[in-house]
Formats: C-alpha cells, sequence, structure tokens
C-alpha cells in the first residue's frame, strides 16, 4: 500500500461513526465452579439426630447407650419436677472429615425429656429442666435449697468429650467445658486441652490448652436446639502428635464424654465410658460433582469450519470463567472426538478478563461425520475434576478445493497453519504437546530440530541489500556487536510557499510522516527522501 493510499484511507476512518455500540463477539458465561470432591461436613443446629443421621453410613458412628453408662441420679423428691438432668448423656455420634487437615465432629446425645409436651431432648446444661439452662425452677429451690443452674456452663457446671488415641482406656485428650471455675466474672469458653484421668470410669480434667486444635461449638439455651455439638480442627496432626503415626483409614480412636456440676444439689453426675471408633465408618463417602462445562469456541477464525479428510489445524478455546480457569487443564487428558491435542497456550480474548486456553488438534484424528456435527470435548484438571462440554461445527470434506465464499470463510492458505505453529515452537516450546506434528516424512528429531532452529537471522536492516557487506564467522570467538540501522526521514520544506497545501495540511503531512515506519519510508518514498544509515558492517 502507498503511502498517499495510506493517507487516504486515513482520511476516510476520519468520518463520523453512527452510534451503535458493538456487541461483544465472545461473550463470557459467568459460572460458578464447584469442588469435584466435596467431603459431607456436619452442619451444627443443636439436633445430635438430624446433624448426624445414623442412616449416613459410612459418614457417622452412633455410640449407643449402654450398662457401662452412669446417669444423674435424682433423689426421689425432685424427680416430679426435674424429670432428667440436663447434664445426662445418652449417646455419642462421630463424624470425620479428612478435608483442610481433618476435622472430627461430635455430637452429645440426651435423653428425651419427659416434661416437653413435644418429646425433645432436654437442654443441655439445664440442670432442673425447667426449660432454661440459667434459671431454678422456684419449686426446686424450695424442695433443695442451695440448687443453682447457672447459664453457659457457669461455676462448676462442666460437659464435653475426651479422646484415647493409644487404646489405654484413659484420655489424652478432651474437648469442651471444663470443671474449672474462671476468675472474676469470666465466661466460661470451650477448650481443646490435653487431659487427665485418674481411671477409666473417672471423667478427666483439663490440662493444658490447644487452642490451635479448637473448632466449633453449638450450645444454646433453646429447647429446639437442645444438643451440644462441637469439632476438633487439625485432627490428623493431633492424632499424629499424640501417636507418632499418620491417621488411616484403619485407625481407631476411643470417644467418651462425661457432664455435671456440683451446685445442683443432690443430683449426681453424668460418665459416657469411652466406645472405639473407627476412622473410615466415620468418613462420609465424597461427593461427586457434575462435570463442569466452560464455553468452548471451535475454529472460530474459520466460521467453526473443519475438514477431517486432511491434516489441517483445528483450535479449540476453553474460555475461562468466574469460577473456572482453563489453565488447570491437564493437556494430557484432553480429547476431542478421539484426537488428542499437539500444542496448546494461553489466550486472551478482547474485552474478556477471564483467560482462555487454546487446544490445537490435527483435523484428520477427529472422528466425524460430513455436514453439521456437534463434536464434544473432555478433559480433567490436575486435580481430578471432569470437564466435559460441546460446540458444533460444520464438517466439509477436501475443503482445500473450496472456492468462492466458502473458500473465504475457512480462510486457508497453503502451510500457514503449520508456520504459525512453528513459530510458537520457537517462542514457546513447552506450548507443543506432540512434536510429530511437524514429521512429515522425516524423523521427530529432525522435526523438532527444524521447528525450533531458525534458518535465518535479522539484522534489522530495512533491505537485504543492506546486508550484503555482513560477513558471518561461524568459528568460536568474541564478536563485535552491530549498530542498528538508524534512518532519517525528512520531508523537504524549501518550497512550503509555493506549494498548493496549506500550511496546516503540510504540518499535518509532517505529523503523520514522522509516524510512518522506517521500512515504509525506505521502500516506498526512497525517491523524494533523504536516508542516513550509520553502523559496523
Amino acid at each position: 500500500m502507498s503511502l498517499f493510499e495510506r493517507l487516504l484511507q486515513a482520511v476516510r476512518s476520519w468520518r463520523r461513526r453512527s452510534g451503535r455500540v458493538r456487541a461483544v463477539r465472545n461473550p463470557v458465561v459467568m459460572m460458578e465452579q464447584l469442588d469435584h470432591r466435596q467431603m459431607l461436613t456436619v452442619a451444627f443446629t443443636g439436633n445430635v439426630a438430624t446433624d448426624f443421621p445414623a442412616t449416613q453410613s459410612p459418614g457417622v458412628v452412633v455410640l449407643p447407650d449402654n450398662s457401662n453408662v452412669q446417669h444423674p441420679s435424682i433423689p426421689a423428691s425432685l424427680q416430679p419436677l426435674i424429670g432428667v438432668s440436663g447434664f445426662d448423656i445418652s449417646g455419642l455420634r462421630v463424624s470425620y472429615s479428612p478435608d483442610d487437615g481433618g476435622t472430627l465432629f461430635i455430637g452429645i446425645e440426651q435423653p428425651t425429656n419427659p416434661l416437653d409436651s413435644a418429646g425433645r431432648p432436654v437442654i443441655a446444661g439445664d440442670a432442673d429442666n425447667n426449660g432454661n439452662s440459667g434459671s431454678v425452677n422456684p419449686a426446686v429451690s424450695t424442695a433443695s435449697p442451695g440448687f443453682q443452674d447457672l447459664g453457659d456452663f457457669g461455676g462448676t457446671e462442666y460437659m464435653g468429650v475426651y479422646l484415647d488415641f493409644l487404646g489405654t482406656g484413659t484420655a489424652q485428650i478432651v474437648a469442651g467445658f471444663s470443671q474449672a471455675v474462671p476468675s472474676g466474672q469470666a465466661a466460661k469458653v470451650f477448650q481443646v486441652a490435653t487431659a487427665n484421668q485418674a481411671g477409666p470410669n473417672v471423667a478427666p480434667t483439663f490440662v493444658t490448652a490447644l487452642p490451635q486444635y479448637q473448632g466449633n461449638i453449638y450450645t444454646q439455651n433453646d429447647p429446639n436446639h437442645p444438643g451440644m455439638e462441637l469439632s476438633i480442627v487439625n485432627f490428623n496432626d493431633l492424632y499424629k502428635s499424640i501417636t507418632g503415626s499418620d491417621i488411616q483409614t484403619t485407625s481407631v480412636v476411643g470417644v467418651g464424654a462425661f457432664a455435671g456440676s456440683a451446685q445442683d444439689g443432690p443430683i449426681s453426675e453424668a460418665f459416657f465410658p469411652e466406645q472405639p471408633v473407627l476412622i473410615s465408618a466415620a468418613t462420609p463417602t465424597p461427593q461427586t460433582c457434575p462435570p463442569i462445562s466452560p464455553p468452548i469456541l471451535i475454529n472460530p477464525h474459520e466460521h467453526r469450519i473443519i475438514d477431517n479428510a486432511h491434516d489441517d489445524l483445528v483450535r479449540v478455546y476453553v474460555q475461562g470463567t468466574s469460577g473456572f480457569d482453563p489453565s488447570t487443564i491437564d493437556p494430557s487428558t484432553v480429547d476431542l472426538n478421539g484426537a488428542k491435542p499437539v500444542a496448546t497456550q494461553v489466550h486472551h480474548f478482547p474485552r474478556s478478563p477471564y483467560a482462555a486456553q487454546v487446544f490445537v488438534f490435527k483435523a484428520s484424528d477427529i472422528q466425524a461425520d460430513p455436514g453439521l456435527q456437534t463434536l464434544t470435548f473432555t478433559a480433567e484438571t490436575y486435580d481430578g475434576q471432569q470437564i466435559i462440554t460441546q460446540n458444533q461445527v460444520v464438517n466439509i470434506t477436501n475443503s482445500a478445493s473450496a472456492t468462492g465464499r466458502l473458500k473465504f470463510l475457512m480462510n486457508r492458505s497453503g502451510q500457514t497453519q503449520y508456520n504459525a505453529l512453528k513459530r510458537l515452537a520457537r517462542t514457546n516450546p513447552d506450548a507443543i504437546l506432540d512434536w510429530s506434528i511437524f514429521n512429515h516424512g522425516s524423523s521427530a528429531t529432525t522435526a523438532v530440530a527444524s521447528a525450533t532452529t531458525p534458518t535465518t537471522v535479522d539484522l534489522g536492516t530495512a533491505t537485504a541489500a543492506v546486508a550484503t557487506p555482513v560477513k558471518v564467522d561461524y568459528n568460536a570467538s568474541a564478536t563485535t556487536p552491530v549498530a542498528s540501522a538508524r534512518q532519517v526521514v525528512k520531508l523537504d520544506g524549501s518550497n512550503v510557499s509555493g506549494s498548493k497545501l496549506t500550511n496546516r495540511l503540510h504540518r499535518s503531512l509532517n505529523e503523520y510522516l514522522d509516524g510512518v515506519t522506517t521500512a515504509e519510508t525506505a521502500t516506498e518514498n526512497a525517491s523524494s527522501q533523504d536516508v542516513v544509515m550509520s553502523g559496523a558492517h
């Protein structure tokens, strides 16, 4: 294109454009991605039987009531008023999640409240079973002077679980509210701590707090949410710190519980002896999410036309979204109707905030019939998540002989596709997944060399004639760098006054010529420009 043709094109581009807003050619579908293997974790609501369903097996281990459990003893004079103590324990339910360092979930079951018309369990910590864990029924105070029911496990009230990792029958770890009375007006807090247990049927005490393993605890003064539920985080590290070994699916942990108060008058304390919990039985089966289906474009530069009768290259663009990063796709798992990718690289669509990943396939490897076809792209991410997505193409056999509009739409020209792939191999060898794509009757080694080794050297000169005096010495020796050619473009302004151009247009032309590339100036305007070159030859 000559200089004046470029000027004409520039002037035409100054025309006022219409006010229409162009639509984005490649709209991005916003799609959130779920983890492909999500462990079922326990959502605490204070309803132990619901939060830890016995029907979930594996996933929940139920430790039932038995003859060895010590239930609080209530004097006959108080039984009509209390019925059941809020420190009673009728069972334990245990679940374990290996995710995020491991978490052990435990729910403390309590007996049904005989005074509750709805048949709900007694509120954890409600010593006198009056429906409020922070107050005392006046009738109970009359029958048993000094009876106290402090809120939030205050005073000497305690409740928790203990763990035996070593199978000794005694606890190494406790979790819950301790027997110790806080100093001053401080509230009692949930703790995970080392344990001191005098015997197998004695409630352990809290020794050294271990806050790094402290998870969540749920306890409400609400008859609709009466149970106590708690969790111990970083459980895998805790297990190893006690046993010296990594936790396994065959590992067994003894789990027991205890509760009571020294301020609830003549009512005795509860103790639930430990029972074994097999880790595999407490671990829920991972829930596999359905494969994700990111949007893809197949040969968009050729209007979705392919020809699997020849070794043409087909490009598939896997678009990124707000919840999916295509760079996490494992190229070794990619498949397009039986074809494996020969190259891949990151691609950025204009106006899209999310990067895409393009995969290149050899068309002859794609299994598809002629005509309008739906191609299926399947893959997995590096962490094993499945990807299945589809799009339609038109498969035209022997499309190389196409003419007219069809040839224009296909935008093909000889070996330009392979030449582009070779340039990619030189600039980014890691993008090539199958080097045999360059092997047309030669060995793979030769193909690699031809793809990665340039056959010419760019000296940065305007024309080949300028580089003729350059001498090349292939022997190993110190080299002198060649200075880049410098070209000066000058517009002769000596006859500006006699020119038919106005001063403003003349200045505009000068400014435009200043921006013309050196190559264009040298080749298109050599007759009217002064060129000064300097450099070492």
